[in-house]
């Protein structure tokens, strides 16, 4: 399951217009990009809408980096634990009720 956090960024807009992250600030701690490889224009798992895909090296691990052009929010997902149920010991598979 995957969550949508906000985050803060630090953006540098080109003389083109477009939009390019240099740092995300998520809590107290300042990441630095070091790479963007790509930008797409995407429908995000969990989220309503199309978004701005940033597939980015952050401290020498690839992150995606989501921006919402139409609420002008800036996100990433983070990963969230499931709750599965226990499952109940059987060895014999007799009829548990």
């Amino acid at each position: 399951m995957q969550e949508k956090v906000p985050v803060e960024m630090i953006v540098r807009f080109t003389e083109n217009g477009e939009i390019r992250p240099l740092k995300v600030i998520f809590g107290d701690k300042m990441y630095l990009i070091d790479k963007v490889y790509n930008k797409v224009l995407t429908t995000p798992k969990g989220a309503f809408g199309v978004a701005l895909e940033y597939n980015c090296l952050i401290n020498g691990r690839k992150k995606s980096i989501f921006f919402d052009r139409y609420n002008n929010i800036w996100y990433v997902f983070k990963q969230t634990k499931e709750d599965k149920p226990t499952p109940v010991y059987n060895p014999l598979n007799y009829k548990i009720e």
